[in-house]
């Protein structure tokens, strides 16, 4: 993920989260959406008002395997994202890409 992908914004196949949100359900669609579709990503530390690159908070490992968790207890048949780190402008996002 480049700064230039992200200037160009959400698209059919790419959805920015500023953090993780409390419930599952807020992405969840994105995600069985993606696994249908012809893939996708959301990249998690991305404002998607602004695009402004905000970087996730406290411990990223942990959250990205929530992000695993609960796509995995959400999705029948499974589901299994590849959860990468980027750092984008000197701040840390995670991307979850559904191919």
């Amino acid at each position: 993920m480049t700064i230039e992908e992200i200037l160009r914004g959400e698209s059919k196949n790419v959805e920015f989260k500023e953090k993780l949100p409390d419930k599952s359900i807020k992405y969840m669609k994105s995600v069985v959406a993606f696994a249908n579709g012809g893939g996708g990503k959301i990249i998690f530390g991305i404002s998607d008002k602004t695009r402004e690159v905000i970087g996730m908070k406290g411990d990223v490992f942990k959250t990205m395997d929530a992000i695993a968790n609960a796509v995995s207890d959400s999705c029948k048949p499974a589901v299994i994202p590849d959860i990468t780190l980027n750092t984008i402008e000197n701040k840390t996002v995670i991307v979850a890409e559904h191919s």
